[in-house]
């Protein structure tokens, strides 16, 4: 039996591929992971694979915050009793967490009785619950909280907090602007047609972004974290890397969880990357661990054939390792996942990761729990029209998942 199977219609690879099929690193060695002092993160995030080649479309995407609409869908609805709080908040040009503190501050409660499900982008209009515990004191009027760029909807109570990752998914709606096609991607996918008047250009680039729409919304794209779980300049990784070495003391519970996440966020889109240069992120390995659509269920493939109906059905996709320690139990499941899966597979995660042993040691130590997580991320009722010489996109995202990611393999945003 072969162990790799095709999904139908799979989007074309970089080009980037070995020889072999194995993913090649990153281009910015770093003696396998033990020296990372001078590592150019920016420069690897930017060699980090497109499913379809690189956009031939420049856009301009968060020329303001109402250009990038971001709507948390819930699956619970507050029930009017309870000693929380529920608040429905918009908010602009505001993190999450600010948010929360602003809560804690007028309730006169810690920050911790605060929740929320999920952190939504800072550069942008976004639509959130928060949960704010008082069982004891006088009512609130809520009437009275203020903060800049807060816009309380409407309060409820409920008898629970909102706890992380409890929303279902996110509804995004995003403007892109400029729309240009880049020089040199004029004579390859035009034919070298002159383009003479605006009009032609402005039909060329609907051509072009509806033909990565249409295979976007059939085929999905890489399930990619996005840059921002990086921090800026992807200063996150330097500082996750000098935590597990001692020389950064990290009291603060809220930045270490964001430094573990930068540090398995990196070392999954690495596999990712070498997946689509491999062109292999829409296939199925035998023995390889999938994730059921929409859910956090995984198992592995046993029937190569039968799986990869299911693949192209869109009901599970492959998937790419989170990394953390792995229990007694578990070494013992993957040890024997090892060594049922297709060598091909173990050996292209184990090179894409080879540069980072430091991040993985550091995870490990750090006792983070070991995951999979589905590598292919396919938006929901993608939609589009375009308004004025710009893109307006409609879509929704599992909970986790991001809507740049979809944007990278749209248009170049340089």
């Amino acid at each position: 039996m072969s162990q790799i199977a095709s999904s139908t219609g799979q989007a074309s690879s970089t080009g980037q591929a070995s020889s072999t099929g194995q993913a090649s690193s990153t281009g910015q060695a770093s003696s396998n992971g033990q020296d990372l002092t001078q590592f150019d993160w920016l420069s690897a995030m930017d060699s980090w694979a497109y499913a379809y080649g690189e956009p031939e479309v420049l856009g301009l995407v968060k020329q303001a915050p109402e250009h990038f609409i971001v709507t948390e869908m819930m699956d619970v609805e507050p029930s009017g009793e309870g000693e929380h709080y529920w608040l429905d908040i918009t908010k602009t040009r505001l993190n999450t967490d600010a948010v929360a503190k602003s809560l804690a501050r007028f309730s006169g409660v810690a920050n911790r009785d605060v929740g929320y499900s999920g952190m939504k982008d800072f550069h942008a209009v976004t639509r959130q619950w928060f949960s704010v515990w008082r069982p004891k004191g006088d009512a609130l009027e809520w009437s009275t909280y203020q903060f800049d760029g807060v816009q309380v909807n409407q309060v409820v109570k409920h008898n629970r907090k909102i706890k992380r990752g409890t929303h279902k998914t996110n509804h995004f709606q995003i403007r892109v602007l400029g729309l240009a096609i880049k020089e040199n991607a004029v004579l390859e996918n035009l034919g070298g047609e002159n383009i003479e008047t605006k009009k032609e250009a402005t039909e060329d680039v609907i051509r072009l972004l509806n033909k990565r729409l249409n295979k976007i919304r059939k085929s999905g794209v890489p399930n990619y974290f996005g840059a921002q779980r990086f921090g800026r300049g992807a200063n996150n990784l330097p500082q996750a890397l000098a935590m597990f070495a001692g020389s950064k003391r990290v009291k603060d519970r809220n930045l270490r969880g964001i430094l573990l996440s930068s540090a398995r966020s990196w070392l999954f889109n690495s596999v990712v990357s070498a997946r689509v240069k491999a062109a292999t992120w829409l296939s199925l390995y035998l023995g390889e661990t999938v994730n059921l659509n929409g859910s956090n269920s995984t198992f592995s493939v046993v029937d190569l054939e039968a799986e990869t109906v299911r693949l192209n059905a869109s009901d599970i996709h492959p998937t790419a390792p989170m990394w953390g320690e792995q229990n007694a139990a578990k070494k013992t499941d993957n040890a024997s996942r090892d060594h049922q899966v297709a060598t091909e597979l173990v050996e292209l995660e184990k090179i894409a990761m080879s540069d980072y042993t430091l991040l993985q040691r550091g995870l490990e130590n750090a006792r983070v729990d070991y995951q999979r997580r589905a590598l292919r991320l396919l938006p929901i009722d993608l939609v589009w029209e375009y308004d004025n010489g710009d893109l307006c996109l409609s879509f929704e995202l599992q909970r986790g998942q991001f809507a740049t990611s979809v944007l990278r393999e749209l248009v170049s945003q340089g």
